[in-house]
């Protein structure tokens, strides 16, 4: 993480102070722009979704990891792929993409796991899973200056109407999921994932969609509720997946939430 080759961009949100560590190149101006604007709103979107960031300053720095890795998260500290973005010639849409979903995450990580704790090797599910719902459900299809900069760096205008055919989109294929009695075990720990999935399959993408038919049958006031009582209940302590599914049964206790929770959640480990 540490380099003498850095450029530093600071900002501020919420009072926190960002700093962004990012290496020169041909767009390491849009880079550091978009970085810093993505961690700025991923700190105001979480902070009014969940609860305050619990620092004084975060640090964004460019990092030696492939595109497919994408981030690393620590406390106060997330470290972006480095491949995908600045040191390109000419950089494509995908890598504005990945910059904005790699941020978005790691900064979500700044909730789950770094402010409320948990077993991420036994339990991924609830940091990453969590972490990934909150970049492609929470961030994405919420409007904010990062997709109006991304717009703009596009040379592409904003259309609200197409936000709410994604919104609507969401809601239908959760509707047919419901009804469909889909789901899949998630809370497997790293090392007894059946062969057929991998972690992707479980914790991150098997986990955004608990979350996101969690909320879709909660409702999105209520879920809302619950979250910022898990994250205040466990503010800098450590939660484990009963506490989370208590939380979510103290705010909604009813046959379809309970039915969802079975078909994600293994019913051994409920007991």
């Amino acid at each position: 993480m540490a380099s003498n080759k850095f450029k530093v961009s600071s900002t501020k949100a919420n009072g926190i102070k960002i700093n962004n560590n990012y290496y020169a190149g041909k767009s390491a101006k849009i880079y550091n722009q978009l970085a810093k604007q993505t961690a700025v709103d991923s700190i105001k979107l979480f902070t009014k979704k969940y609860g305050p960031y619990p620092y004084s300053e975060l640090d964004l720095t460019e990092s030696p990891f492939s595109s497919d890795t994408g981030g690393m998260e620590y406390s106060g500290l997330v470290m972006i792929a480095q491949d995908t973005f600045a040191r390109k010639k000419a950089a494509s849409k995908e890598d504005y993409d990945s910059v904005i979903e790699n941020v978005s995450h790691e900064v979500a990580h700044q909730w789950f796991f770094n402010t409320v704790g948990n077993d991420e090797y036994t339990e991924p599910w609830l940091d990453e899973g969590m972490a990934e719902f909150s970049e492609d459900i929470i961030f994405d299809l919420t409007p904010t200056k990062t997709s109006a900069l991304y717009q703009e760096m596009m040379k592409t205008k904003q259309d609200a109407s197409l936000m709410k055919d994604v919104k609507k989109l969401l809601n239908q294929q959760l509707k047919t999921a419901v009804k469909n009695k889909q789901g899949m075990i998630i809370n497997y720990p790293l090392n007894k994932i059946p062969k057929k999935y991998d972690e992707t399959d479980t914790a991150y993408n098997g986990g955004k969609s608990f979350y996101s038919l969690l909320r879709y049958l909660m409702g999105e006031k209520k879920f809302d509720q619950a979250m910022r009582d898990y994250y205040h209940t466990y503010y800098l302590k450590q939660a484990t997946g009963k506490d989370f599914i208590a939380i979510i049964k103290k705010h909604d206790n009813s046959k379809a939430v309970n039915d969802l929770i079975k078909r994600y959640i293994s019913p051994k480990y409920l007991q």
